[in-house]
């Protein structure tokens, strides 16, 4: 019994150095990122919470040539290239210098053009419940304390698209509907958003953990016309 209890004791200490290795792996890696790839313009410096961001698009590719965007979120820490494979299971455990660590990267669904120009462009990351790493604010989304009117911009070699926030709610993993890429518009939400529908073209899709993973936050924004 006692051996039972010594082994359980050093297997959860030594989950938590592992966990705690990644997440300061993942933070150095994204900072790092930040530093050599996002040219912030005046507005941006002064404080606005505006897409005033240039992005070293050709040094990301020579860093990974997955990479398809960028994704930023005002009011939240997600600031992250996205990323693309012909699998929806490599990006899960591995960074944008392709290296393992459990917090993986945001990627975008294999089955989608990687130009958002599908109906429905969805996009995946991890919630690590702490540290605001990956798409842990989603649960700042959903829980309602980022008010009423919020923005998604995303970047690409050619353009920046800038999304609003209208449908966020919880969905079982086995619910597929959320993840339609020929849907383009939902009324499902159990947060209020201001937001003109007449003006909407294009959902973006953000899809994370919730407290498990027997629950997932959905995020729908769409493109302003």
């Amino acid at each position: 019994m006692i051996l039972i209890i010594v082994g359980v004791f050093c297997f959860s200490i030594y989950r938590y150095l592992q966990l705690f290795y990644f997440k300061e792996a993942s933070k150095k890696v994204n900072e790092k990122l930040i530093e050599e790839v996002i040219k912030e313009t005046d507005s941006s410096k002064e404080g606005k919470e505006t897409s005033e961001f240039v992005i070293d698009f050709q040094k990301l590719k020579e860093i990974n040539k997955d990479v398809v965007g960028w994704i930023y979120i005002p009011k939240t820490k997600i600031n992250y290239p996205i990323v693309q494979r012909e699998d929806n299971w490599y990006y899960l455990n591995h960074d944008i210098y392709q290296k393992y660590n459990i917090l993986g990267s945001i990627y975008m669904n294999a089955y989608n053009q990687n130009d958002f120009s599908d109906e429905n462009t969805i996009l995946f990351g991890h919630n690590n419940h702490q540290d605001h790493l990956m798409f842990t604010d989603l649960k700042e989304v959903y829980d309602g304390l980022l008010g009423e009117e919020l923005f998604i911009y995303i970047y690409t070699e050619t353009e920046t698209y800038i999304y609003q926030v209208y449908s966020v709610y919880l969905a079982d993993p086995s619910d597929e509907a959320p993840l339609n890429i020929k849907t383009n518009f939902f009324e499902k939400t159990e947060r209020k958003f201001l937001y003109e529908a007449s003006n909407f073209k294009k959902t973006l899709t953000l899809s994370t953990c919730y407290k498990d993973s027997s629950q997932r936050i959905i995020v729908h924004a769409s493109r302003s016309v």
